[in-house]
């Protein structure tokens, strides 16, 4: 039996027997994390270098932009022209842990350096890099 509660959203939810759901968003990841560098932007293209300071080799893709290439162990790539913002997935081939350390390039405008080393920390073991719009790079 259900009580009389008026007219309004929650009357013609109960009276068409649908279930109330409360509007869910998704807050920015500036809400949610604090960014581990920072870049300047001039417009809305980002170059990113890969530096591999492993002796394992790391599989990487800039999703919806490139397919899976793979980076040498101590080798070095360098993205160029990516659109922000962007998201680039990493993967050790022997299925170790990866420290990523992202900075703005001392002398290459819109260019981050990401420097890729081994740890034993599960807790900074890092498979995602995301560069916003703003300049905002997260690790996830």
């Amino acid at each position: 039996m259900l009580k009389q509660i008026g007219v309004g959203i929650l009357a013609s939810a109960i009276a068409f027997g649908g279930a109330i759901m409360p509007a869910i968003s998704q807050p920015a990841p500036e809400v949610q994390f604090t960014p581990k560098a920072r870049v300047t932007l001039n417009g809305d293209r980002v170059n990113i270098t890969l530096v591999n300071k492993t002796n394992a080799a790391i599989n990487y893709q800039v999703v919806g932009d490139t397919q899976f290439r793979t980076l040498a162990g101590q080798g070095t790539a360098t993205l160029q022209g990516l659109r922000v913002p962007m998201t680039v997935t990493l993967d050790r081939q022997d299925s170790g842990l990866l420290r990523v350390t992202p900075k703005q390039a001392e002398k290459s405008p819109n260019t981050i350096e990401v420097t890729l080393d081994t740890t034993t920390d599960l807790a900074i073991d890092g498979t995602t890099m995301r560069v916003e719009a703003n300049g905002s790079v997260f690790l996830y």
